[in-house]
Parts: C-alpha cells; structure tokens; sequence
C-alpha cells in the first residue's frame, strides 16, 4: 500500500437532512433498495486554494447530495446532505491535470464519507438502512466531451 496522490487535509458536514417518507408508491421496501429509477441530484464546488495558481497544490470541494424525491421512483428517505473538503497534491503531477483528478477523486471520497453517513443514520430508521448506490465521477472531468467523441 503507498499513499495516495490525493490527500485528504480536511472534511466538514455543512448540511446534513435526512426525512422518513410517510408513504412510498409499492408500501415498504425490500432491502437492500433498488435505486433504478430514482433521481440523484449531485452538485460540486471547486476552487483552488493556493496563492501559487501556477503550482496548485491545495484546492477545496463541496459536494451536494439530494433524494427529493419529485421525479422518478421515490427512495424511502427524503436526503439532502452537503461535504466540504480540503485536498492536497502530493506529487509532481503536471498542474494541468490537478483539477480534473481533484474532482474526479475527491467527489469519490466526499461521497464514500456522504454514503456512510446515510448508512449510518437511517440504520435505527423507520424505513431502514439505506446504502447509496456506487458510483464514479469520470463525468466531472473537464474534457469529458472530447473523450466520449473517441
């Protein structure tokens, strides 16, 4: 095992809100849930944190979360939680490709903490524990549109 070239310096909850649903279309839900059909909003903040913009090391996410539950299939919970986090480079990566593998990499970390989060809450809940699902971020990448040309 090596460390990684992403560090994790610093990771706050801003928002946390997870709401029972009284009634969900098809009554109680088998577990694990399915969530085929249900919408998960996601939104990310990025910025860089260093005074250097032309040597970024330091760069900070938010990173948003959200079952509303209006389109689609609805989930058992009405979730909304919001992650910030402070992230550092540590090797010689071209500062070029910095802010693609912070977005791509540190969603997934925000994430991991987010879903455990939900987990961990909803376990003693009415509706019962509710994992998200696994996911990637390739989609943040920037130049995303020009790989899925290829």
């Amino acid at each position: 095992m090596r460390p990684s070239q992403l560090q994790l310096l610093d990771l706050v909850y801003l928002s946390i809100k997870i709401t029972t649903r009284q009634s969900i279309e098809g009554g109680n839900t088998a577990l694990p849930f399915d969530f085929d059909g249900v919408q998960i909003t996601e939104g990310v903040d990025f910025s860089i944190l260093d005074d250097n913009k032309d040597d970024p090391r330091q760069f900070a996410l938010k990173f948003r979360i959200a079952l509303e539950n209006e389109i689609g299939k609805a989930a058992p919970y009405d979730v909304d939680i919001e992650v910030a986090g402070v992230f550092s480079i540590i090797s010689d990566m071209p500062a070029a490709d910095r802010e693609d593998f912070v977005r791509v990499n540190g969603c997934a970390v925000l994430y991991g903490a987010i879903r455990d989060q939900v987990l961990t809450l909803t376990s003693r809940s009415a509706r019962g524990a509710l994992m998200l699902p696994t996911v990637n971020f390739l989609d943040y990448r920037r130049n995303v549109k020009e790989l899925v040309g290829k």
